[in-house]
């Protein structure tokens, strides 16, 4: 079975096809969100951008290890189609902003129920393929669902801004939720096995019980660093090409969606050579080339190229961001046990965005204050040096 596709399996594809959908929708609303705060404050855009990722990073690290904690008391089926369904509902209230403080509070809100639905679904897949292969390749899947926020929707988004206003993009959204709840109702989606009998432990010591598994793991502390890096690429690419694109280069709304397409391209293709690229170099090694990838498309940025070199080197981003992102599922699966994959999981999403809790209102404030040739420079930087600390922790 290790060769076959997962996608021939009836729960994966179900989860697949739910998820796809959730993230086109989602990345519909973050080109939508960064033309919406540049409508309210042009002057301010970048702050208000990344301090509303920001304030999402808190939230998603604070509920993520609680629903990691807690979700096997609940039906996964009940509980991830439930989400959806409030999110669409949070999603169709985007239209009725009017200041900046309306964003912070919607964007914090929709992040609970992201933080409580991302590791839940995450630690789900393991235990739907349980043949490493095809978990493997259901991982460069996965990781392809999430770029295609970043290139078809996009993509989408330049089509819809053709003829409309950004504000249908939220409502578009608002309706992949609702498809993405009901796939994820009608799927077969099991509970986890049970583990050993133990004493059920007190609630600070459970919630807290997958950070103390993570940090026991060399090979995950070194994940949590190299975090730092691909947040780095990430936060640039959502926070940063509204700005280069319509400050710097003084284009129009959909250049700044084909900008962001192009990370996502490069982002697939990252996802797509990875099962082939891992037959020759370890997880770790592939992780690590990542990291430096992200670094080196930052340094060739900060030559404030015309917008067709931009969208290269944004594609040239997005794959080292992939590249660094996908293995991570790989050595998490192996340092846990299915009882207990799901508060790990939920431990990796925590302290993931405690790096995009830095760096989103870093890249904003840097881009304000900086030259984009500066800003793009000390992002390099950031990277190459969490990219290093990463290496020095594996080789222990």
């Amino acid at each position: 079975m290790s060769g076959s596709s997962p996608l021939r399996n009836p729960t994966f594809r179900r989860l697949f096809a739910a998820q796809s959908l959730a993230l086109i929708g989602m990345g519909l609303t973050t080109v939508a969100l960064a033309l919406l705060v540049y409508e309210l404050d042009p002057a301010r855009a970048g702050l208000v951008l990344g301090t509303a990722l920001g304030l999402k990073m808190v939230v998603k690290m604070i509920v993520a290890p609680i629903a990691g904690a807690y979700a096997n008391r609940f039906s996964r089926r009940a509980l991830l189609a439930s989400i959806d369904l409030f999110r669409a509902g949070l999603i169709a209230l985007y239209p009725l902003i009017d200041a900046s403080w309306q964003v912070y509070a919607l964007v914090s809100i929709i992040a609970v129920a992201e933080g409580a639905f991302n590791p839940i679904f995450q630690a789900t897949i393991p235990d739907v393929l349980t043949d490493e292969g095809q978990y493997t390749k259901a991982l460069s899947y996965n990781r392809i669902a999430f770029e295609l926020e970043n290139i078809a929707s996009p993509l989408l988004a330049a089509f819809f801004l053709g003829f409309a206003a950004f504000e249908l993009l939220f409502e578009l959204n608002a309706i992949a939720f609702l498809v993405s709840a009901l796939l994820l109702f009608l799927g077969r989606i099991p509970q986890p096995q049970s583990g050993a009998a133990t004493e059920e432990p007190r609630p600070f010591e459970k919630v807290t019980r997958g950070l103390r598994l993570y940090f026991a793991s060399r090979e995950l502390t070194g994940v949590f660093t190299l975090y730092f890096a691909i947040a780095t690429g990430s936060a640039t690419a959502i926070v940063a090409t509204v700005l280069y694109v319509k400050d710097g280069l003084g284009l129009a709304d959909a250049q700044v969606a084909y900008a962001m397409a192009g990370f996502g391209a490069g982002s697939i293709l990252a996802a797509l050579v990875l099962p082939k690229l891992l037959d020759m170099l370890t997880d770790l090694n592939a992780m690590l080339l990542g990291g430096l990838t992200i670094a080196l498309a930052l340094v060739i940025a900060g030559a404030t190229p015309a917008f067709e070199g931009f969208v290269s080197i944004w594609a040239l981003l997005g794959f080292g961001t992939a590249l660094s992102m996908t293995p991570v599922g790989r050595v998490i699966t192996r340092a846990a046990d299915s009882a207990h994959r799901a508060e790990l999981f939920a431990a990796q999403y925590a302290l993931s965005h405690s790096s995009w809790l830095v760096l989103y209102p870093l890249v904003g404030f840097l881009m304000g204050a900086f030259a984009f040739t500066s800003a793009f420079a000390t992002l390099a930087l950031l990277a190459v040096a969490a990219t290093a600390v990463t290496y020095f922790i594996w080789r222990g």
